[in-house]
């Protein structure tokens, strides 16, 4: 399970996250991708995000059942990623309803 949150957001804001109580305002699906499409991929949707100045989404990364050794590739470099970049407040697994650990909710930034 994925969670990380800036320091300083308040917990009842994550923990509205984790419960899927945002809307999600838009979606990525990335699982099936290479490390590097995905990257491209998800350098996009970010900048999308970012001018459309939308608050929660969805990235669906999947859980890694397709990969050479059976584990979530994508979903490990999504971490690292999404942790390096400033706008990003926060992020979680879904909600089983929403995929779950092969999902993330993600909240932004917004101006």
């Amino acid at each position: 399970e994925l969670l990380y949150y800036r320091a300083g957001l308040q917990k009842q804001v994550v923990r509205k996250l984790r419960r899927g109580k945002f809307s999600i305002e838009a979606e990525l699906d990335l699982h099936g991708m290479t490390v590097a499409i995905a990257k491209n991929a998800l350098a996009d949707f970010m900048k999308n995000c970012v001018l459309r100045q939308l608050r929660c989404v969805r990235i669906i990364h999947g859980k890694g059942l397709g990969s050479k050794n059976k584990e979530p590739v994508i979903k490990n470099k999504l971490n690292k990623w999404l942790q390096q970049r400033d706008d990003v407040l926060a992020f979680c697994s879904a909600r089983p309803i929403d995929g779950g650990t092969g999902a993330i909710y993600l909240l932004l930034k917004t101006n």
